[in-house]
């Protein structure tokens, strides 16, 4: 069984400017499309090129961000997240056809307020997904831990966001903001995840979110199945 590797400051601090990083970069990616959108396509038209403009701002912010985390994210841990080209790749993919997939959501939902709750939930479901799948490639035997981390650092960021949201923060703001936020609390979550994990095997020993740890007796289970069958074919 692989021994886990613990978690310096270094790499925490790498790891969280790397998010933090690649959401105001793809944030500002956004803008560049939001200030394209609002610069070319006339305020006065009809319905669907608002639903247009909403499209091509969201797909540049979710293409740009997650992409660009995976890449920093591996720069900044090459150890653990070696598989640099299949992460890309399968980040872009899956960006790729989730925005597919809320294409008649925003169609539904432009060019009405609802709109804005449409791309905050696409933002979040995009960065958290990405960042599992960064997890589940990095060929490590504690995706478990990562997948507990990420759902506890989704929380976080929806709780946030719904702090701004009750302050009144402008949809505008909100939404640029969205990516940055998430990418900050998941890698926030992700080191502080691993460091309370690092303290509990420190002192309990037993690495309980190991894939290959057996918690509830499953291979007992399975040796008198394997002893039965091979007593039916004798």
């Amino acid at each position: 069984m692989t021994e886990k590797r613990p978690l310096s400051f270094a790499l925490f601090w790498l790891r969280l400017f790397s998010g933090l990083a690649a959401g105001v970069g793809g944030t500002l990616i956004a803008f560049v499309a939001y200030f394209l959108m609002v610069s070319f396509v006339p305020s006065e038209g009809s319905s669907s090129l608002s639903v247009f403009s909403t499209l091509v701002i969201a797909l540049a912010a979710t293409l740009s961000t997650n992409v660009l985390a995976a890449l920093l994210v591996s720069f900044m841990d090459e150890e653990k997240y070696s598989r640099r080209k299949t992460m890309v790749s399968h980040v872009f993919v899956f960006n790729l056809i989730l925005f597919l997939f809320t294409v008649p959501f925003y169609a539904l939902a432009a060019p009405a307020q609802q709109a804005v709750g449409v791309m905050a939930i696409h933002f979040v479901i995009s960065a958290f997904i990405t960042s599992l799948i960064l997890e589940l490639l990095a060929g490590q035997q504690y995706s478990l831990l990562g997948l507990y981390s990420n759902a506890l650092g989704i929380f976080c960021a929806i709780g946030l966001g719904f702090l701004l949201s009750a302050a009144k923060v402008g949809p505008l703001a909100l939404i640029f903001g969205t990516l940055p936020m998430t990418w900050l609390m998941l890698q926030v979550m992700n080191g502080f995840g691993e460091w309370g994990y690092d303290v509990y095997l420190k002192y309990y020993g037993l690495d309980a979110l190991n894939d290959r740890t057996d918690l509830g007796g499953d291979a007992e289970t399975e040796e008198p199945e394997e002893e039965a069958e091979e007593e039916e074919k004798s």
